[in-house]
């Protein structure tokens, strides 16, 4: 009896040592795993990219500039919190084919990166500013128009205007006619200085086409503006620069009243007795040839039409009916009297024309 309860106090002992030893292998492999999960996050988590995936927020914008880089840009999209992390980005920059602009561009804020490369891709996001200025205008029209488009100050574009003058033929006046009509597209904040020198430069660029530089342009710019002036269709162009070249030929004065007009400050399109006898530079009812300078800033159509007159043998025109812009071309007074007669008779009728 005594044996055998000494044997099972020693089995009972075994078994309680055994379960103990299982719970402290138990345990410690816990400890194990719990050790092994937090380590696994730790690792996993300097792979995680720090993204926003929420709604997107008020708008901002950054500028990037020539010579910025991916990097750059994504450090800018960064600092102004259109994305969270610099790699929500720039890890796509890097396995997309696109190219960035200089400019001024305007996001959401709190983007995903997935969402800020497509609107960076797309590029439709660009800020500017721009100012289309019609064919024919004068610098007086000019300037208030850059004023309202471009929110420039007026005395600045003046002084940026003088200072072009240094570009421009050496007997030019003033810079009338070298402000090419276009529209110009700039990033917020340009200079007067840029805008203008920006129109002259494409006043240069056109005449390149001919192998005409600014400085030797005045003739050219003269007659282009004056045809601008008085012409109204397309092929109409090319029929009044004949008219005017065969009148400069023969010694004609060329009698245009736009030129009468510029002079004299007016606005009308018909002219008085006293406005024609003014003697101002300008005035070709006064003096042969051609005005001083140009009277307006014309457009590609009149500077072609300059150089490439059409064929004839006229040396009048009127246009009839200033709202199609019907115009009738003459060889003689005759001709021409009675065509006169047909525009004072449009006139009488539609006399709101002539404000």
């Amino acid at each position: 009896m005594k044996t055998s309860q000494t044997d099972s106090q020693t089995k009972r002992r075994r078994l309680l040592f055994g379960s103990l030893a299982l719970l402290v292998v138990v345990g410690i492999v816990g400890g194990i795993a719990t050790f092994a999960t937090d380590s696994i996050r730790d690792f996993i988590s300097r792979f995680q990219v720090a993204d926003y995936s929420g709604e997107p927020g008020g708008p901002t914008s950054i500028v990037i500039e020539a010579g910025d880089d991916g990097a750059a840009v994504a450090r800018k999209m960064v600092d102004a919190d259109i994305i969270l992390s610099f790699d929500a980005i720039y890890r796509d920059m890097l396995t997309t084919d696109f190219t960035i602009f200089p400019g001024t561009y305007e996001f959401p804020t709190k983007l995903s990166g997935k969402r800020a490369l497509e609107i960076l891709i797309e590029g439709r996001n660009r800020v500017v500013v721009q100012s289309t200025i019609p064919e024919g205008f004068r610098i007086r029209e000019i300037v208030p128009q850059l004023v309202t488009d471009l929110k420039l100050d007026e005395e600045d574009i003046v002084l940026a205007i003088e200072g072009i003058m240094g570009r421009l033929p050496s007997d030019a006046l003033n810079a009338e006619g070298y402000l090419f009509p276009a529209t110009y597209t700039f990033d917020p904040g340009v200079s007067a200085e840029t805008v203008i020198n920006a129109m002259v430069d494409r006043t240069e660029a056109e005449l390149a086409q001919y192998d005409v530089t600014l400085k030797d342009s005045l003739e050219l710019m003269s007659l282009a503006a004056l045809i601008q002036a008085e012409a109204r269709l397309t092929e109409d162009f090319f029929k009044v620069s004949r008219v005017f070249q065969n009148r400069l030929a023969i010694d004609m004065l060329l009698q245009s009243d736009a030129t009468v007009n510029y002079g004299t400050n007016g606005t009308t399109v018909t002219t008085t007795d006293a406005q024609r006898a003014d003697r101002n530079p300008y005035n070709t009812y006064v003096y042969q040839g051609l005005p001083a300078g140009p009277i307006s800033n014309p457009g590609e159509l009149a500077i072609e039409a300059a150089l490439r007159p059409a064929d004839g043998d006229w040396l009048f025109f009127v246009t009839v009916n200033l709202k199609t812009g019907e115009t009738k071309f003459s060889e003689t007074v005759a001709q021409h009297d009675k065509a006169a007669q047909e525009f004072y008779a449009w006139l009488r009728e539609n006399p709101h024309w002539n404000d």
